[in-house]
């Protein structure tokens, strides 16, 4: 008769060798797994892709480093995240990671995500974890400062370059529009305007004090903050609007077929939803405020740039006013 104990060493073995760490580029990281068992309540979550490899994408890093790095389980292995050199995924530079701070596991066509303990906290969905948490295909998931985006379907591949693919045009943290998506939509929009003599304006805004809410509060919690101030600007602009994050805290809604008069009415429903209501993060709740700077397409406007650097100047003339302010755009000096 085969002996059980040597045949899980040989699954865990095939299982090591098989499972592989690769950046967006397809090059290899390091590649280990340690296997351990936990109790689970029975097939609530089974996924239909059982036995199949399943996949973890880095989609948001605090120094926007690995971004799109990804790391692979099959049935049997395991991962586990932290800041100890001997875990499979090692993120030394992100302080708000535990040393042993979480651990994904493979176990009879489930993945099961388990907080070790950390300071933080581990988060799926923005909800803390309080024990064992079953992942669904498309879950995110908060490891400190670190996010994750959850795969586990049939054609893994197509699923992966489908969450690349988002990640060229999205922010990984907000899910906002990028700085490169926003770069590509004002050249198109500014040109048009001009092509047809369209009316487009452009809103800045960024989070009044921010640094502070991260040395206070803690990076985990800023991040909360960025998020719920996503959710509150996407749920109020138009599907033709297009609202990016540009920068850590600074935020663009690019406004085609609109006058700055009405621009500044959209920035002023946004600025007091924003400091209406705290958010609420893992610290408690964080009162904060934006600025807000409002620029319209002027004839000799010669390029997106220019109305760029229109609302800039808009923007920091609400920041010496005191902040938590809409101003229109300001004259070049």
């Amino acid at each position: 008769m085969e002996d059980p104990d040597s045949t899980a060493k040989q699954r865990r073995a095939a299982a090591k060798r098989q499972r592989k760490t690769e950046s967006p580029t397809g090059s290899s990281r390091r590649q280990t797994t340690r296997s351990q068992t936990v109790p689970h309540d029975g097939p609530e979550g089974r996924a239909e892709s059982d036995g199949v490899e399943a996949n973890i994408i880095l989609i948001a890093h605090p120094d926007h480093s690995h971004i799109g790095t990804r790391y692979r389980l099959v049935p049997g292995s395991s991962i586990e995240i932290g800041r100890n050199p001997n875990v499979e995924v090692f993120l030394p530079e992100v302080p708000s990671i535990s040393r042993n701070h979480a651990r994904l596991e493979y176990l009879t066509g489930l993945v099961i995500l388990l907080d070790l303990g950390s300071t933080n906290g581990t988060y799926v969905n923005d909800r803390l974890l309080d024990g064992p948490a079953v992942l669904k295909s498309g879950d995110r998931f908060q490891v400190g400062a670190v996010h994750f985006k959850f795969l586990h379907e049939q054609d893994v591949e197509h699923a992966f370059h489908m969450a690349i693919f988002d990640l060229l045009t999205r922010d990984g943290l907000t899910e906002a529009y990028n700085k490169r998506k926003f770069d590509e939509e004002l050249d198109r929009e500014f040109a048009r305007s001009r092509r047809y003599s369209r009316p487009l304006s452009l809103i800045f805004f960024d989070v009044d004090h921010f640094k502070a809410v991260n040395d206070e509060h803690g990076h985990v919690a800023g991040d909360f903050v960025l998020k719920q101030i996503c959710e509150r600007v996407a749920e109020r602009v138009r599907l033709e609007q297009v609202f990016a994050r540009i920068g850590g805290e600074e935020f663009a809604v690019l406004c085609p077929e609109t006058e700055a008069s009405s621009a500044a009415l959209l920035a002023e429903k946004l600025r007091a939803s924003i400091a209406g209501e705290p958010c609420r993060t893992s610290k408690g709740a964080i009162a904060v405020t934006c600025s807000f700077g409002i620029a319209q397409r002027e004839p000799g406007m010669q390029s997106g740039q220019e109305l760029c650097e229109a609302a800039d100047r808009a923007l920091y003339a609400s920041k010496r006013a005191g902040r938590n302010l809409v101003t229109g755009a300001m004259p070049k000096i």
